[in-house]
């Protein structure tokens, strides 16, 4: 019996050894593959040690091969925002697959560059010791569509500020021509002039917006910020408004019965009078025939404002497009017979509601249903007594 024993043993030894020394192989075969995949590549255990780094990660950090190998992560990877914010990875390592996230525009400190990365997380189990967790963090190298981003949103801040001066002098004497300060004309001269103004109107309005995004995504867009009474402000907004709505026969009202006349909210007016101006400008562009209204209303600590029109509606499956730069939405509210969109201007709108603490939405039955599009404004008092 005792020899029996001994030769069980034996074999369960040996079936150990062969099962250990196939999951060491695998794990170097893997290894192997992982150093030669074309994104940086690492690995940490549970006390944020490295355990694999790969020939990718090595050199775009620029350092000798197997030097980073059992070091603190702190100490080899050096993550920071655009702003030089550093970014501290370790959180968002081990957390469940459905909570990691993805983090983009993260810059990698290398020793002689530095690289713009998308950083991606999974977590990686023992077969044979479940409690033995690795993180594996996968750096996407992003530093050539980032800087090619770059370059284009240069160029077209360039573009636009060279463009918008002699634009603006055309537009003047189109209006000298348009009011016949140099004689009268005829009514085929007056169809190409107004034809040439409106355009040209349309091509400033479309630098403007150019010139806003460029100024936000340079960090160089600012917000004027202060307490002010909101309806004025937007009667003054909404002036010309209801002409150019008796002008295409569709009706247009303004209500203003759903709160107090003095209240006072928190904004930028200037902005605020630009995300009105785009909301009624769209309402009108994609509404033939019925109306538009304007509410203003509470919302608990804030002050609503909506544009409902009887327009062309959204379809829900473009529904997610909106407010997005440069969104062309197809079948939808920025296709109408009329006249198409930049897909910049609810993009803007967007982000000076966001910028004056507020937010922005949408409501739509679908085609041929009509839209609202509202946004949202501090109350003045809300803040004034925090």
């Amino acid at each position: 019996m005792p020899e029996d024993n001994n030769l069980n043993q034996q074999v369960i030894a040996q079936q150990i050894y062969q099962r250990n020394r196939e999951l060491l192989q695998e794990r170097r075969h893997a290894e192997e593959l992982l150093f030669n995949v074309s994104e940086g590549v690492f690995a940490v255990d549970k006390d944020y040690k490295i355990t694999l780094l790969n020939n990718s990660l090595n050199k775009m950090l620029d350092i000798p091969e197997g030097t980073a190998l059992g070091k603190h992560i702190d100490d080899v990877i050096k993550l920071e925002t655009e702003k030089g914010t550093p970014i501290d990875i370790k959180p968002y390592c081990f957390l469940p697959p459905q909570k990691m996230p993805i983090l983009n525009d993260a810059i990698l400190k290398g020793t002689s560059s530095d690289h713009y990365v998308k950083v991606f997380f999974s977590n990686i189990k023992s077969e044979n010791d479940e409690n033995n967790l690795e993180c594996l963090i996968t750096l996407s190298d992003v530093t050539q569509e980032t800087m090619l981003d770059q370059a284009k949103d240069e160029f077209l801040s360039l573009a636009s500020h060279q463009l918008k001066t002699p634009l603006t002098i055309i537009k003047s004497f189109l209006w000298m021509l348009q009011h016949e300060k140099g004689g009268d004309l005829t009514e085929k001269q007056k169809y190409y002039v107004d034809n040439a103004a409106n355009n040209t109107e349309n091509m400033i309005t479309l630098i403007n917006d150019m010139l806003n995004i460029a100024r936000l995504e340079q960090g160089k867009l600012r917000f004027d910020i202060k307490p002010g009474k909101i309806v004025p402000s937007l009667q003054e907004a909404l002036t010309g408004f209801d002409l150019k709505a008796k002008e295409k026969n569709v009706g247009f009202e303004i209500d203003i019965t759903r709160i107090p006349l003095d209240l006072d909210a928190y904004y930028d007016e200037e902005k605020l009078r630009e995300c009105i101006c785009n909301l009624v400008s769209n309402a009108l562009k994609f509404t033939v025939e019925g109306e538009i209204k304007v509410i203003v209303e509470d919302a608990d600590n804030h002050v609503k404002i909506s544009v409902t029109d009887t327009g062309v509606g959204i379809s829900n499956e473009d529904g997610n497009r909106l407010f997005k730069k440069f969104s062309q939405i197809e079948r939808s509210y920025t296709n109408s017979h009329t006249k198409g969109g930049t897909g910049l201007g609810l993009y803007i709108v967007k982000i000076f509601a966001e910028g004056m603490n507020g937010s922005v939405g949408y409501i739509s039955n679908g085609l041929s249903s009509g839209s609202t599009f509202w946004l949202t404004i501090p109350k003045y008092v809300q803040l004034h007594n925090i």
